[in-house]
């Protein structure tokens, strides 16, 4: 039974006294209502007034969900969820389901959310909302899958983590072991093939494996009222940013790097935090920015490149420090030790094996080389997403995983164009 049946076979058991006549007209009230739920659609009109402002369709392929939105954070958030509702349904429900079922209670969801949603910045509430309205699903449920990933991340308390291995545990050995960690490089000029500009971004999450979100792959390409138009490469229903690219050239990459004992959940989840990116900024003195003074909770590296001025940089930030690696610097800390290449910024799980890939091919890189012989090399067992990015012409190909035991990085890729999808609205 699906929750809203759940709570719609709650209300009315409370209503047992009712006569006949006033059950069968309580029966018709379905309290998931947007018109019940939203002070914001309060007629059919003002809905098909919103709905209209989207439009939704596949990649070239036919392989990739593709949604043009557009207007406020809510009416994005509505259009995403209205527009794919069943998708949205199955997708989120199974996840939830599979967290629940290990958990076995939902109070580490409410607490987590709770602690971040000081920091979490209005307008992803909002979207939130909207994305709850238009797929008809409760509100906490959308906040919790949102709050997923930072508790992954979260090595504060080390029980947790542990808890979190262990609901993946019986259908992902290699991920209770290795956790969730990632990969990024951007190569330029000498370095690759034709003096073009390539990043890579290398998602190593697992998340094939317990979820459907594989199944359910989305380019959602927004059109806000304030700020830059972008590209989130995702999943439908996940509104928080993993990979993305927006209409400056700015790319997105990051991986987990590891426990502090300063993690906290009272900060801006890094996802939210990547949107605050795709949106805000136009280069990387705006990435600095934005991540050097946002409130953080869990220690990442970011791997971020500006296509206009063809260049990229790598972060290190935790609660006590925010590293700037530049390329062609030897990237060196308390837990690395990279050879500087010309031309070049990289790290990620695999380091010793990413800087041999990158020197025994200078020169030759292209984005048919890294599909097929460096991202393969890479990639962790837990590989869930890839994508390369050409940010100077607003393009990027992206794979992912086609099943609980097939990597991304062995999947055909699909490629999208930012400038033409832009263009549609």
């Amino acid at each position: 039974m699906q929750r809203r049946d759940f709570l719609k076979t709650l209300s009315l058991g409370s209503c047992a006294a009712l006569s006949g006549c006033a059950l069968a007209k309580l029966s018709r009230v379905d309290p998931m209502s947007v018109y019940i739920r939203s002070d914001v659609i309060t007629s059919p009109e003002i809905e098909r007034q919103i709905l209209a402002k989207a439009k939704v369709g596949w990649t070239a392929d036919g392989k990739i969900r593709v949604l043009l939105l557009s207007g406020t954070p809510y009416e994005r958030g509505y259009q995403h969820g209205a527009l794919l509702r069943r998708e949205v349904d199955e997708n989120f429900n199974y996840l939830y389901d599979q967290v629940l079922d290990k958990f076995h209670f939902q109070e580490l969801f409410f607490e987590a959310f709770e602690r971040a949603r000081p920091y979490i910045p209005q307008q992803y509430c909002e979207e939130m909302q909207g994305l709850a309205h238009g797929s008809k699903l409760p509100l906490s449920l959308i906040q919790h899958i949102h709050i997923l990933g930072e508790i992954g991340e979260w090595g504060g308390k080390k029980h947790i983590k542990n808890v979190v291995k262990a609901m993946m545990d019986d259908q992902l050995e290699e991920l209770s072991k290795m956790g969730q960690t990632c990969s990024n490089m951007c190569a330029f000029g000498p370095a690759v093939k034709d003096d073009a500009f390539y990043t890579v971004r290398i998602l190593d999450w697992g998340l094939h494996r317990v979820s459907k979100l594989h199944q359910f792959p989305l380019i959602a390409v927004h059109k806000p009222d304030h700020g830059a138009a972008f590209a989130n490469i995702g999943w439908i229903g996940y509104i928080g940013a993993i990979s993305g690219m927006n209409e400056h050239g700015i790319t997105l990459g990051e991986m987990g790097y590891g426990d502090r004992p300063e993690e906290t959940l009272h900060g801006e989840p890094m996802p939210f935090l990547l949107r605050d990116i795709l949106q805000d900024a136009k280069n990387l003195a705006d990435v600095r920015r934005i991540i050097s003074t946002s409130p953080g909770t869990n220690r990442y590296v970011y791997l971020m490149s500006d296509g206009k001025t063809r260049t990229a940089e790598l972060y290190i930030r935790d609660k006590s420090r925010f590293l700037v690696f530049k390329p062609g610097e030897a990237l060196k800390d308390e837990k690395n030790d990279l050879a500087p290449i010309k031309d070049v910024v990289y790290g990620g799980h695999y380091n010793s094996k990413m800087t041999e890939l990158i020197n025994a091919n200078y020169g030759k890189i292209d984005p048919q080389m890294l599909m097929k012989d460096i991202i393969p090399q890479i990639a962790m067992p837990s590989n869930f997403q890839n994508v390369i990015y050409d940010p100077v012409h607003l393009k990027f190909w992206v794979a992912n995983a086609a099943g609980p035991q097939e990597r991304a990085a062995e999947q055909p890729y699909t490629f999208f164009d930012l400038s033409s999808a832009l263009e549609k609205f």
